[in-house]
């Protein structure tokens, strides 16, 4: 076999990041199991069509009163940064977009053997204001999909 040709049939591993928690859980799940295996990584950043604060920041018809600009460079540098710390290998790569984070992680794992996303447990107003990208993830890939849970620090195990 030669080297194109296992280029050619590499694996490839897609996760979701963002600059949470639950995002490096994710990532270093991925990064961890596609050194294992050989896999290439493609770490997808989906930056939603939305500003992070309250929905007071809103003017007139929907248009924002603050500049978004700012806060996403913000996010992508956060994102890059966390990608780069997990010493990410030559075939592996980084896209960050904007849109709907579960359509596009579901749209882009396409191809792929596995998509990988963190979770957290969405209780009472955030589970109907954030929606969960696991839970759409889970229920609309055609792909297997790892939700890695963030392990809480706190909790010793002897």
């Amino acid at each position: 076999m030669t080297r194109e040709t296992t280029r050619q049939t590499r694996e490839i591993v897609v996760v979701g990041v963002d600059a949470s928690p639950q995002s490096r859980a994710a990532l270093q799940w991925a990064a961890s199991y596609a050194r294992r295996t050989g896999a290439a990584l493609h770490a997808v950043s989906v930056h939603p069509h939305q500003t992070p604060t309250m929905p007071f920041a809103f003017g007139i018809a929907g248009a924002p009163l603050v500049d978004q600009e700012p806060w996403r460079q913000e996010e992508r540098s956060a994102v890059a940064e966390l990608y780069y710390a997990a010493r990410p290998e030559p075939h592996w790569r980084l896209t960050q977009l904007d849109g709907q984070p579960g359509q596009e992680l579901v749209r882009l794992s396409r191809g792929a053997q596995l998509l990988v996303v963190g979770t957290r447990e969405h209780v009472g107003v955030d589970r109907f204001l954030e929606g969960s990208v696991s839970r759409y993830c889970l229920h609309h890939a055609d792909i297997p999909v790892v939700a890695v849970p963030l392990v809480d620090d706190r909790v010793a195990v002897h």
